[in-house]
């Protein structure tokens, strides 16, 4: 079986690449033939291995490209990348070849989806974001700051100024989303592959009623280890970008009322508001993968108190493999990773109030902090998300789709 891995990224660039480029070394190091293809950027040494052939399409992402004509126009058809692809499938035979796609609206475009389903190719989408239903990908309103309950491409989807950036910017995606059915998303896409059963939920009514739809944990980049102790520890943790979606200005608000201690490991848009409204909290600037985790170790709880629905959010499994707890806001799909009360606490999204309680609660508590970390690793690691789970699930997956079966993983 050949593996060939789409994504608009060669380097980690957010979860979907991190997931596509940790997927693409586990398949070659058990011994898969793995081709790479990425639009932009560098290639991580991950990907350097016998087993992976890496291509890289030489594109422009959205943000970089000096022509913004070009980058309109590109984002919606990338021609280039059509022909580019097209020419690399045409080496391969459809009978042993499977193609896998994580993203694709940053530089990809739907134009490699169309390419793949002419040639006929079994074809897997991992459902890292909301794209292929919401415009902006994320079912949320970023001017109101609140979910959106719109119907996604309605005229009052049209009218909705949701987008972060400007009013524009939402037509654009619009006219974007337009072309989607041109190119087969999501009616000529059999097979998906979600990432939590919440995000799944929220998906399924977009997806065509035939749809193969199939959980596959994403990998937790976590080694077995003795349990953290998080009583040892006065911090509370964000980590992640710092944008108004994620709640980071919530929990900022939060700790500052409370006067605990508050770490952001990230960075972001938000930052100076975020020292505004915390000048005592700790800023860590983006730090590397080992830093990341004893950052997470040296904590009282883990925060994510992200406002827009999410479609995983690893870094509480990352924080549970560890033995830390985690306070999670109680309408993302985070909520997943716990056991409310027991391997850590929920809190009313959006709500300072709410959040400030499970704060105090912990801070005051430190025993129930270490009690809630001890079950949480427990719980973890009695059914760990680490790559084998992730490497034997894919492969089942990939499996019935090239045998037109049904996966039991």
């Amino acid at each position: 079986m050949n593996i060939i891995i789409l994504n608009d990224y060669g380097v980690v660039q957010g979860g979907a690449t991190q997931v596509a480029i940790s997927s693409a070394r586990g398949l070659a190091e058990a011994g898969y033939n793995v081709t790479y293809i990425f639009g932009t950027g560098e290639k991580d040494d991950a990907l350097l291995h016998p087993n992976i052939s890496i291509v890289d399409l030489g594109q422009y992402d959205l943000l970089s490209n000096p022509s913004r004509l070009n980058a309109a126009y590109t984002g919606i058809w990338n021609k280039d990348v059509q022909l580019k692809v097209d020419d690399i499938l045409s080496e391969f035979d459809p009978q042993n070849t499977i193609v896998h796609l994580h993203s694709w609206v940053k530089v990809l475009s739907a134009s490699v989806v169309s390419v793949v389903l002419n040639r006929q190719f079994p074809f897997v989408l991992t459902l890292h974001d909301y794209f292929s239903a919401c415009p902006n990908g994320g079912f949320y309103n970023y001017q109101q700051q609140s979910i959106c309950k719109l119907k996604p491409m309605s005229l009052a989807c049209l009218t909705s100024n949701c987008d972060m950036r400007s009013y524009s910017q939402k037509i654009w995606r619009y006219c974007r989303q337009l072309f989607y059915p041109h190119a087969g998303i999501p009616d000529g896409i059999k097979n998906f592959i979600s990432v939590s059963k919440f995000s799944e939920d929220i998906l399924r009514p977009y997806l065509p009623r035939n749809a193969n739809l199939q959980y596959v944990p994403n990998p937790i980049d976590i080694t077995l280890d003795k349990v953290s102790n998080p009583s040892q520890s006065e911090y509370f943790s964000y980590v992640g970008r710092f944008s108004a979606e994620k709640g980071a200005l919530l929990f900022a608000q939060a700790t500052n009322l409370l006067n605990v201690s508050a770490r952001f490991v990230g960075a972001g848009d938000l930052e100076d508001s975020l020292k505004e409204a915390n000048n005592k909290a700790e800023f860590t600037g983006w730090v590397s993968r080992p830093e990341i985790v004893n950052y997470i170790k040296d904590s009282r709880a883990i925060i994510f108190p992200s406002e827009w629905y999410e479609t995983q959010g690893m870094v509480v499994a990352e924080a549970a493999a560890l033995g830390v707890p985690s306070i999670i806001s109680d309408s993302c799909a985070a909520r997943d990773f716990v056991v409310d009360g027991e391997t850590g606490l929920l809190f009313e999204a959006g709500n300072v109030e709410s959040l400030k309680d499970k704060i105090q609660l912990l801070a005051e508590n430190p025993d129930l902090a270490r009690e809630m970390g001890s079950r949480a690793y427990q719980e973890y690691w009695d059914n760990p998300n680490n790559m084998e789970k992730h490497l034997a699930c894919l492969l089942e997956y990939y499996r019935t789709v090239l045998n037109h079966s049904k996966s039991g993983c």
